[in-house]
């Protein structure tokens, strides 16, 4: 199976900022250059992330595996390892990040998206780091990533091509575990709906939530990738949020569910888009399974509020994400399982969206 999504997009920056540099500053530039079996890479790089890779080592193996450092960018490493047919099999690499900021950065979470990890049997852990360890300014941070196979599998594949992020926030933006997942899907989402890429992501999702009639809607007021969703929505809000919505964390698959609506959460006509209405995002990783038929079951579902002052051209974000839950349901609104009803969202003090965004206004 070939990685094509990120290496490519990282390859096709990096040769091209590589071929078109002013002379001079070329040998700065050596980001993902493929190397031959290297058993360590070392390449020096002026970059703009605050905290990103500056050496990658291959320690110990079992015997004779073998580890191809394809090359890293920030705190992204590619990589190709090779294992033995034997279960024991393991290889260890030793990771150098820097922290170029002025301030104190942590470990938030290893991260890859399904597209970017080859070989589900084989399973990367970092055992000397942790959710919130931190990196000062200025400082360096060694740690561990092991390869070895998972546990209980019959080895069929003794390859893994893989891209994975080692993430490091600000601390004063660390998230709590539980809102690692969803703050992709959030990243992502205001990308989409800002046309970061200028690649017209505004207007196809728009268009998508219009065409609520052929994709089994009541109106063109959401969108989910809920349980009941119709196969062009579910297709469409993958491919628009490029893989953060289906994404290993720490060696666990997770998967978003996200549910956007157009609604008027401010009570303001003059803001949001030309109908006055924002653009809401909620996210859930639960399950989305009823507790029994009878009752009533929640799931705990963070969202939050985009606005704009110029009719929908650009978009804000209105305060924080919150956190609170939401009745789960049926897409279509009955009792059951699959959804979840945002009208009753509800924060940890009992407050709906609309009554947080109205007091940041006041």
């Amino acid at each position: 199976m070939k990685i094509k999504s990120l290496s490519r997009i990282l390859l096709i920056l990096v040769l091209t900022v590589f071929l078109f540099s002013v002379v001079g500053v070329a040998a700065a530039w050596q980001y993902l250059l493929p190397v031959e079996k290297s058993e360590s890479l070392s390449l020096s790089a002026e970059r703009t992330a605050t905290v990103h890779i500056t050496k990658v080592v291959v320690g110990d193996k079992n015997s004779t595996e073998t580890v191809e450092i394809d090359g890293f960018v920030e705190t992204f490493l590619n990589s190709n390892v090779t294992l033995l047919n034997n279960r024991n099999s393991f290889v260890t690499v030793t990771v150098t990040v820097y922290n170029s900021s002025n301030e104190t950065y942590a470990y938030n979470a290893m991260k890859h998206s399904t597209n970017e990890y080859s070989n589900t049997d084989i399973v990367c852990s970092l055992p000397s780091l942790k959710h919130g360890d931190q990196i000062a300014a200025g400082d360096y941070l060694q740690f561990d990533a092991t390869f070895k196979y998972d546990t209980g599998i019959k080895i069929t594949d003794r390859v893994l091509q893989s891209i994975i992020n080692f993430q490091f926030l600000p601390l004063d933006e660390l998230p709590e575990e539980e809102q690692i997942a969803v703050n992709g899907a959030l990243v992502q989402f205001d990308n989409i709906i800002n046309d970061i890429n200028q690649q017209g992501t505004l207007d196809t999702l728009i268009n998508q939530m219009d065409d609520h009639q052929n994709n089994d809607r009541y109106d063109d007021s959401y969108i989910g990738n809920v349980g009941g969703a119709s196969d062009q929505d579910v297709e469409l809000l993958d491919e628009l949020f490029q893989g953060n919505l289906s994404i290993n964390i720490d060696g666990v698959d997770t998967e978003v569910t996200i549910i956007i609506k157009r609604q008027n959460v401010d009570n303001n006509l003059s803001t949001g888009d030309a109908n006055g209405r924002e653009m809401a995002i909620y996210m859930t990783t639960d399950d989305l399974q009823k507790d029994s038929w009878f009752g009533t079951s929640t799931a705990p579902v963070f969202v939050s509020v985009f606005s704009s002052d110029d009719g929908g051209e650009s978009w804000y974000q209105v305060g924080d994400m919150y956190q609170g839950t939401a009745t789960i349901k049926q897409y279509n609104g009955y009792p059951g399982s699959g959804s979840f009803d945002t009208d009753t969202w509800k924060a940890t003090d009992n407050r709906t969206i609309g009554a947080i965004i109205a007091s940041l206004q006041n």
